[in-house]
């Protein structure tokens, strides 16, 4: 008796110890499959990027900053300088971290990187409402969640550097972008399912209010308008192809859940009141602005640029925004990205054709790809739709490929990338897992003491994953620290222009002309102190945006301001100081390194002022002076 009452007190130990050890392994499973892990890695990567930059920025950038300090100042801005159709939520954000640790760089590019966090989450959100309605099951489900995450958190470096610029709403749009469709998909799945008047109401007024906040911030945000009037006609579309056996039926229900969409009007009107506002007193341009983005060429001239846009899709911007590479990057770098880009190409091939294998077939084991991967690819589409049509885009025709005028207008389509290699992920998964071939029960594969072909397939699939991200991060510790976020318009300014700002200081000169792209970094470091303005516009108004008139009138108007250039190292007597000499002005000249191969010239008139506007010779306010 005493021997039965031991083994029955050791069997219920050891099932003790058993639940305990499964309880264990369950939070070990639910803790690796967190958004915790891509959150730190993306915290992570991307101080790395800022540290290894040396906080470097540019123009557009400096512009932002500047804008930040003003709010602070008492200036209340609605849209970025001289842009009527960027609004200036970002710099609102940043004043934000200004007031609490001061303006500077690194608090700059703070906002940007906070707000990339954001976007990791919102895909993790996003992933995780795709997977709602699927057939996987709970740990695949988990699996693609995280995936898809950690591809949000480690990007290609295009799109990651793209991230991580103030590049006045940028990155807020991608934020609003990301709440749209999520929106959108929980609007379409309790639209005809249960909800109430004032849950769809809510739901529409939400839906409209983001709508709106996107045109403020950028319109660049409109592949996500189509995506969701689109997925929400097909909705529609959808519920009455159910109801075909009684389609008076059906259209009276589908008119029945329709009239709380008319909540999405105050809603957006809430969220574009910023721009309503200026717009009633600046005669609507900033509408006009929307409206034009289509361009007013004929219709054989805009089919003529649309398939140019396609071409440049297709071998340039395309490419880039999917493999990450940079322009003017090194051989090997380009090497590294090209590899990631065939990699990449596959994963979204592999998820297209089963897209379209599971609208075909829809009771086939692929059909999991429909709810994974439907929004995202209508998504992406759009934008691929949008640029090629669009009259923005057009400015790639201007350097090229290398020059990168256009790339952010493409850049949008980095937010369906995660979804792409999540789902190719999780397909090869489930079908590596269900496969006759590696089929086994889990006795036969505990009792084994070798390794199953199934086992294998899978540690080998996780590998590839995790040797394409690592690959992406190796990228990163690769990029030029003084290039990566220099601007596309004038790689040549100064990566370290803290020589220059002293000296500027030193010599008390707090007024000069430059070409924007070298003033404004050097006006917002100083913290106002110094002020700068592009004379371009006043020479060239029809090519170049006066972007802070009070700047350019101050310079316009000081005594003896200062001008500074970009002249090539090896160039002993620049134009300017030819100018200067013929003029008859005496001058004091300073040199700085700027990039290899240049430096910043520094000149003081001294004998009386010099304007720009006062002969063509002084014609000289560009990237770099010619000589």
């Amino acid at each position: 008796m005493s021997i039965n009452t031991g083994n029955a007190l050791k069997s219920a130990t050891i099932g003790q110890e058993t639940l305990l050890i499964l309880s264990r392994l369950a939070r070990l499973r639910l803790l690796l499959f967190s958004p915790l892990w891509p959150l730190l890695i993306a915290l992570g990567l991307r101080i790395f990027l800022l540290i290894h930059t040396h906080g470097v920025i540019d123009g557009d950038e400096a512009l932002v900053g500047i804008q930040a300090e003003r709010i602070l100042r008492g200036d209340f801005p609605v849209y970025f300088y001289g842009q009527t159709y960027m609004g200036s939520l970002e710099a609102y954000l940043i004043a934000l971290l200004f007031a609490l640790s001061g303006p500077s760089v690194w608090a700059l590019r703070a906002e940007p990187l906070l707000l990339a966090l954001v976007v990791v989450w919102l895909t993790w959100k996003l992933a995780e409402i795709l997977t709602e309605t699927s057939t996987l099951t709970p740990t695949m489900r988990r699996v693609f969640m995280t995936g898809a995450a950690l591809c949000a958190a480690i990007p290609p470096l295009y799109d990651g550097v793209l991230e991580g610029r103030a590049y006045g709403g940028f990155i807020e749009m991608l934020v609003v972008i990301l709440l749209i469709l999520i929106s959108t998909l929980r609007l379409a799945r309790r639209l005809f399912n249960g909800a109430t008047r004032v849950e769809a109401g809510c739901r529409w007024a939400m839906l409209g209010f983001l709508l709106g906040l996107g045109f403020w911030i950028y319109p660049l945000m409109a592949s996500a308008v189509l995506a969701a009037a689109l997925w929400l006609l097909g909705a529609c579309a959808w519920e009455v192809w159910q109801g075909r056996d009684n389609r008076g039926q059906a259209w009276r229900k589908l008119s029945s859940e329709l009239p709380p969409a008319l909540w999405s009007l105050p809603g957006a009107l809430l969220g574009i009141a910023p721009a309503l506002g200026w717009g009633a007193t600046h005669q609507w341009t900033n509408i006009a602005y929307v409206f034009s983005l289509g361009g007013h060429e004929t219709l054989a001239q805009k089919f003529s640029d649309m398939l140019k846009l396609t071409a440049s899709y297709a071998t340039c911007v395309g490419p880039r925004v999917i493999g990450g590479n940079l322009p003017r990057e090194s051989a090997f770098l380009t090497t590294i990205h090209t590899s990631l880009f065939f990699i990449d190409a596959i994963c979204i091939g592999i998820t297209l054709l089963g897209l379209g294998f599971a609208y075909a077939r829809p009771g086939s084991r692929v059909s999991i790809v429909r709810q994974l991967a439907a929004l995202p690819t209508l998504f992406a589409l759009c934008t691929i739709f949008l640029f090629c049509v669009s009259s923005a885009s057009k400015s790639i025709f201007i350097g090229g490929c290398e020059a990168d005028n256009a790339g952010r207008y493409a850049a949008p389509l980095m937010l369906a990338l995660p979804f792409f290699y999540a789902t190719a992920f999780t397909l090869a998964w489930t079908f590596l897992t269900s496969s006759a071939a590696f089929s086994g029960s889990l006795e036969s594969r505990l009792a084994s003491p070798r390794w199953s072909p199934a086992l294998i397939a899978r540690l080998l699939l996780v590998l590839a994953l995790l040797a394409m991200l690592l690959t992406s991060l190796f990228t990163y510790q690769q990029s030029d620290a003084g290039r990566t976020y220099q601007s596309n318009y004038c790689p040549q300014a100064p990566s370290d222009n803290d020589p220059l700002l002293r000296y500027l200081q030193v010599q008390h000169i707090h007024y000069f002309w430059a070409t924007n792209m070298l003033a404004y970094p050097l006006v917002f470091k100083s913290h106002l102190t110094v002020i700068g303005a592009d004379p371009l516009p006043l020479i060239h108004p029809k090519i170049a945006l006066n972007r802070i008139p009070s700047y350019t009138d101050a310079v316009l108007h000081a005594e003896h301001p200062s001008m500074l250039f970009i002249v090539h190292h090896d160039e002993a007597q620049p134009e300017i100081l030819q100018v200067l000499q013929k003029l008859r002005v005496s001058y004091r000249a300073a040199r700085f390194p700027s990039q290899p191969g240049y430096d910043v010239l520094v000149v003081t008139p001294l004998s009386r002022s010099v304007s720009p506007l006062e002969t063509p010779q002084l014609d000289l306010f560009y990237c770099v002076s010619r000589g």
